[in-house]
């Protein structure tokens, strides 16, 4: 079972990756659009955390926090596939 101090910094490493993700979209739109290494890392990031959510959502059925985080994650990942 996590601990409470897990799932705060679980969360908090969800907001600052969909802000790095959000961020790399529009690089990657207006600057670099031949360049999408540091767009797939973070696709890949993406995907992992959100497992690790997944998995914090099923133990952690109650927490809204949790649920709230698994589905902003999902609707990032859907932008940054769509996005380029």
């Amino acid at each position: 079972m996590a601990s409470d101090d897990y799932i705060e910094e679980c969360l908090y490493r969800v907001q600052n990756l969909i802000d790095r993700a959000l961020t790399e979209l529009m690089e990657v739109k207006m600057i670099r659009e031949n360049d999408p290494t540091e767009y797939a890392f973070i696709q890949k990031e993406l995907a992992d955390l959100q497992g690790e959510v997944n998995e914090l959502v099923s133990e952690y059925n109650q927490d809204p926090r949790l649920e709230d985080a698994q589905k902003r994650l999902n609707e990032v990942r859907e932008i940054m596939i769509k996005g380029i």
